[in-house]
């Protein structure tokens, strides 16, 4: 029972939902022919531990009583209940949905031939319709609907001046959403032309790019009166960012048009946006390019502060999203905001992440305000086989080994680091080649600073100022600098 849709289904719902799902079923409009009230309060007696019910016999006997075991009986009748499980759900959608109940309410009413009614439920419809691009609001699919059932009441009226007004704003509403999925399209082909290296294979789709210069497209937009220009703007200068990368000047104006249009975006449209600017900023700090490195974290405190940290509400932070918020904060060295960030953002990370997450911010702040033994204390305190970023806990553990001089450790360390890089499938081989290369400029400096090397480091300094391949070279040539003074 336990695997099946309606256990998964019914797995979901709270107590007040399973109350709410109960009188639902008691409802007139349910209309199964079998009697499924039996079937649902044996299961409301479990839940949400619905494994109780696997052995179906015995099932059968709870439901049954006395009568032979028949599987179709069974089948039957949890097919029935599944199907009233999945109505519950589509009518709790739409009663949560009020700008969805507006418009089937005005399409009943224009089912039905009540034109004026349907007009006035859509005028309600309309003042609660926010703009937006995100596949759940599909702001302009419900607003060409709801243009397609004003034509009709301008029809019967003989109102034909509204009708056309109508009419063109069904247009107007077609074209934008048709720039929206083409921009999208565009986006997703070009991620995965250069994440999997595979075109679309799609000779229509090709054909309709072949036909449209989303460039010469956009500056006609530019220049028009449309009504919510700063969405189509928001949409193409994500594309640019994608597609011309090298053009610094598309990241600005996408950072731009989101910064000054944050309160018109809901949380989903922020997410998405925020994340297309620091993937593109993490992209520049993966390069050394250093201004990004502020850019960065600035975006991250933005993010944070506009509450676009995850796609809804009820999701946390990305594990990622805050371990290279811990990252960059070290780079640009602000100490203050770190702190900040630690004591009051622990609870944005799933409760099974939060202990260990918060023991690595702390090892990290420690490091930068240079007190070596308490980075060392927080470090120590993470659960090392469970901890989900090993590189970045080993890169840490060899800084502080350095700077405390505890040379033994720091030595098996790297061959314990070494051993785990050669065996893992874990890291991508562009960033083990950055972890190898830190690992043996790191050896280098080590044996120049325990007696094992007469190596100059002079020399050393000057070949990592022209690495690139590298994680921690600042604090590599930082610790060269000391070797040569």
């Amino acid at each position: 029972m336990q695997n099946s849709r309606l256990a998964e289904i019914l797995a979901t719902f709270s107590k007040e939902e399973l109350k709410d799902f109960g009188k639902f079923l008691q409802s007139p409009f349910v209309k199964t022919r079998r009697n499924i009230m039996p079937l649902f309060e044996l299961l409301k007696s479990v839940h949400p531990d619905f494994a109780k019910l696997d052995d179906r016999e015995k099932f059968f006997g709870q439901l049954f009583r006395g009568e032979k075991f028949s599987e179709k009986k069974l089948i039957n009748l949890t097919s029935d209940l599944t199907k009233e499980a999945e109505n519950f759900l589509k009518h709790v959608a739409l009663e949560n949905s009020e700008t969805d109940s507006l418009l089937f309410l005005s399409k009943g009413y224009y089912d039905k031939k009540l034109l004026t009614h349907s007009m006035r439920v859509l005028n309600s419809f309309e003042k609660k319709l926010q703009p937006g691009f995100s596949p759940g609001k599909d702001y302009y699919a419900k607003l060409r609907q709801s243009e397609f059932l004003k034509g009709a009441y301008f029809t019967q009226k003989n109102d034909f001046g509204g009708l056309i007004e109508t009419k063109k704003r069904y247009f107007e509403a077609s074209a934008v959403q048709f720039i929206f999925d083409y921009i999208q399209l565009l986006s997703s082909v070009e991620t995965i032309l250069t994440t999997y290296g595979k075109p679309l294979g799609n000779k229509f789709i090709e054909s309709v790019f072949s036909l449209v210069d989303i460039d010469k497209l956009f500056a006609e937009i530019d220049k028009s009166n449309i009504s919510h220009k700063y969405l189509i703007a928001l949409h193409y200068y994500y594309l640019k960012t994608i597609t011309e990368p090298e053009n610094k000047d598309h990241y600005y104006r996408l950072r731009d048009e989101l910064y000054g249009n944050l309160d018109k975006l809901d949380r989903e449209e922020r997410y998405i946006i925020f994340n297309q600017l620091s993937n593109y900023c993490l992209e520049e700090v993966s390069r050394k390019n250093e201004p990004f490195f502020k850019e960065a974290l600035d975006v991250c405190r933005k993010m944070i502060e506009s509450g676009s940290y995850s796609f809804s509400e009820n999701e946390f932070m990305q594990v990622m999203t805050y371990r290279n918020i811990i990252l960059l904060s070290n780079a640009v060295k602000d100490d203050k905001w770190f702190e900040y960030f630690i004591e009051n953002h622990g609870e944005l990370l799933s409760p099974e992440y939060r202990e260990d997450m918060k023991n690595f911010a702390l090892g990290n702040l420690w490091f930068l305000r240079k007190d070596f033994e308490k980075s060392l204390v927080s470090i120590s305190k993470i659960q090392n086989e469970f901890f989900l970023f090993k590189s970045d806990l080993r890169n840490i553990l060899l800084k502080i080994y350095y700077e405390l001089g505890y040379y033994e450790q720091a030595y098996s360390l790297i061959d314990s680091y070494k051993h785990f890089l050669s065996s893992t499938k874990e890291i991508s081989k562009e960033y083990i080649v950055q972890y190898e290369a830190f690992i043996r400029r790191y050896l280098q400096l080590l044996k120049i600073k325990s007696g094992k090397s007469r190596d100059l480091p002079g020399i050393i300094r000057k070949e990592l100022s022209r690495e690139t391949r590298i994680v921690n070279r600042n604090w590599l040539i930082e610790k060269a600098d000391e070797l040569i003074k």
